[in-house]
Order: C-alpha cells, then sequence, then structure tokens
C-alpha cells in the first residue's frame, strides 16, 4: 500500500495521474495493444487480464489480490492489462491509501494499468446520500480537505475514462449498459462515448444502471433512485452491435461475482471490509481462454478468483 508522508506528496501525486489519463484520452494509440479517444478505450485482446471489481476502501483486498497475481512481474509485460472497475473510495476504511495506492501504480505502468470511473468518482455530478470522501479529507488535512478535494481528486475523477472494449470479447464498464433509443447511436458509438461530460444522462446510466432479469420489458426505473434496470434485450442489442461477448461489470455488492442474462453479464466485486456478509473476487484470465469464452460461449465464471 501507497505510504503518505504529506499533503504536498499526495497532491504530486494526483496531478500526475490525471495528467497521464488526460494524454491518454489526447494521443489515440497510446501502447502496443491501447487505443484511447476520450472517456472510450479500446484494448486488442491482451495476453492476460486481471479485472478488479468495487474496491470502497478495502486495503486489505487491493493488497491480498496485488500480491496474488505478483503485480511487479505481471505488469512489466505491456500485454498483460490490470483494470479497475470504478468506487475506490467511500464505506471502508483506508479510502485514502486505496486511492493512491491505484494512484502509484497507474504511474509506475501508465500503459497496461486502467482506472475506470464509478459512479462514487462522479459524487460532483450525481450527489448521493452516502458519500464520505471529502469528510474523509477534511478530517486528514483540515482546512486543506476541502482544497484537496475540489482541485485534485475531482480533476482527477474527471480524468478516468468510462468504458473499455477489449475488440471482439467484452464491454467494461462500471454500471450498466445505457438505454440507447435511437439506433444511429451505434454507427459511432466509439465517438459518441467519447466525451460524455456533455451528455450526463447517458453517463449516468454508465455508473448507475443494473442488470435484472426483465422478461416483459427491456427496462424499468432503478430503486437506486438514479439509473435504471437492463434486461437482456439491451444486453444482446449492445453485443450484438459491438461484436463482444460478454460485460464485466461491478457496481454491486454480491459474494465476490454473479452472472446475469444467460452468463452474459459478469459483476465482479473486491470488497469485503466493509460488506462482511458478502465477497471479494477478481478475474484472472488469459489470452487462449478468453479466445475459449468468445467462441464457446463458455462462463466467465470458470476464471474469477476469490480472496
Amino acid at each position: 500500500m501507497y505510504n503518505f508522508t504529506s499533503f504536498e506528496d499526495a497532491q504530486q501525486t494526483l496531478i500526475k495521474t490525471k495528467n497521464l489519463q488526460d494524454e491518454h484520452k489526447l494521443q489515440g494509440f497510446f501502447s502496443s495493444i491501447g487505443m484511447s479517444s476520450g472517456d472510450y478505450v479500446n484494448l486488442q485482446l491482451p495476453q492476460n487480464l486481471v479485472v478488479v471489481g468495487d474496491l470502497h476502501g478495502d486495503s486489505y483486498s487491493l493488497t491480498k489480490i496485488l500480491d496474488k497475481i505478483d503485480y511487479r512481474k505481471y505488469l512489466s509485460n505491456e500485454e498483460n492489462i490490470l483494470l479497475f472497475l470504478g468506487d475506490y473510495i467511500d464505506r471502508g476504511r483506508f479510502s485514502f491509501e486505496v486511492l493512491l495506492t491505484l494512484c502509484k501504480l497507474k504511474t509506475e505502468f501508465p500503459l497496461n494499468v486502467m482506472l475506470l470511473r464509478g459512479n462514487h468518482e462522479a459524487y460532483h455530478t450525481f450527489p448521493f446520500s452516502s458519500f464520505t470522501f471529502d469528510s474523509e479529507l477534511n478530517d486528514r488535512f483540515g482546512k486543506k480537505g476541502k482544497v484537496f478535494y475540489s482541485d485534485y481528486v475531482v480533476p482527477l475523477f474527471d480524468s478516468m475514462p468510462i468504458v473499455c472494449e477489449i475488440e471482439s470479447f467484452a464491454i467494461l464498464l462500471h454500471g450498466g449498459l445505457p438505454i440507447i433509443k435511437d439506433t444511429r447511436f451505434f454507427d459511432n458509438y466509439k465517438f459518441n462515448l467519447s466525451d460524455l461530460s456533455k451528455n450526463t444522462l447517458l453517463l449516468g446510466e454508465l455508473l448507475w444502471n443494473d442488470p435484472r432479469e426483465l422478461s416483459d420489458v427491456k427496462w424499468q426505473p432503478s430503486k437506486r433512485g438514479l439509473g435504471k434496470y437492463f434486461g437482456e434485450r439491451i444486453t444482446d442489442e449492445w453485443l450484438s452491435k459491438l461484436n463482444c461477448s460478454f460485460i464485466i461489470r461491478g457496481h454491486e455488492p454480491c459474494k465476490g461475482y454473479k452472472t446475469n442474462h444467460s452468463s452474459k453479464v459478469m459483476t465482479i466485486f473486491s470488497s469485503k471490509e466493509p460488506y462482511p456478509k458478502f465477497e471479494s473476487g477478481y478475474l484472472g484470465i488469459s489470452y487462449n481462454n478468453m479466445l475459449k469464452c468468445r467462441e464457446q460461449k463458455s462462463l466467465l465464471s470458470n476464471f474469477m478468483k476469490l480472496v
């Protein structure tokens, strides 16, 4: 875990991470397998893929996952991807430490560590009652806490990409699939997903939507008060239009993972300390097994690992 030394040290770490993510948004191709268009990232099939779900300040689970994958050796290969699905803060005791650790990872391995944005990284756009990170910063930094949040944390969060497509394999995002009424959207979906700051309705659904087993309707209003519940017909539409096989997302506590929509939607949850009734898990899958899953429509859950 990251060893906090000073306000200025944390400040510089967040600035460096934000600048890296902004640079990638503008670069186009930023690695041998990575392409970026603003809030949308496209990857060719990596040699290995590790996906981590919501952490919510759980430093124990994060440390265990990094140890299990031997992260320094793993990330020494640019074509091994370590992707986080968002919700790094709130609920757990070590939100600040988790966030700084992830920023350090991103700055040390900028080409193959991906930090997607969760709904808890968008409180300033979609406020909700259980957000506590700003209060935690005030407790830590006193009067400087408000400045740290507004001047450094918010810009960092805004720089995080929203959607990652792994070519012909999976769509990765924090919440869920949005309801698209204009089918022309998919004719240029990469462009439409590239600047979500101009479309808060679309952004809100990507960060807040959840899958549900809906037989009679395509979607329903969510009991969360934000976002929607999307059914299997929405999943099939997105997978067909993007020529992918799976949706990989976080956003919901579960026993490490769960599946919906005939196992085409995989939810990953990686936070146990603030959620003792649930489990912490992560996905670890190789290039060959991604090919097998894609071609045979076999279960991604075969490659889930509990911490």
